[in-house]
């Protein structure tokens, strides 16, 4: 870690990337009672996001080549987060991203999980 630099880094989501959006969620919701929470289109693609005893949990079809399933760590300072994953040598399979409401980054962690760095602008 950076000195003088701590990032805070807190579970946001669990993201399934699947073939059958509709088929997902109807599971989800009667099989398990997950309670559908919004819904929305990204890139074309529906996003449904959903909670399940209180888990954040986005189930939607493929938004970008090359990510699938992952978590979602939201951080407190994304380009302290974003340096000090550099400087440690973490794989970035998606550069950092700006859409203005977020900025996000994926990465691979040592078990090859994907992981989703992210930070949500303030809303001043």
């Amino acid at each position: 870690m950076s000195a003088g630099t701590a990032v805070n880094y807190s579970f946001n989501h669990r993201h399934l990337v699947v073939d059958n959006v509709p088929e997902t969620v109807a599971f989800y919701e009667g099989t398990l009672g997950a309670k559908k929470v919004q819904e929305m289109e990204f890139k074309g693609t529906t996003i449904i996001r959903m909670e399940l005893d209180g888990l954040p949990l986005t189930i939607s079809g493929e938004i970008q080549e090359g990510v699938g399933d992952h978590i979602g760590l939201a951080v407190d300072n994304f380009e302290a987060a974003i340096s000090e994953l550099r400087e440690q040598g973490v794989e970035f399979i998606l550069e950092p991203q700006d859409m203005g409401f977020a900025k996000f980054a994926f990465i691979k962690d040592s078990a090859g999980t994907t992981l989703e760095i992210l930070h949500f602008a303030s809303k001043e």
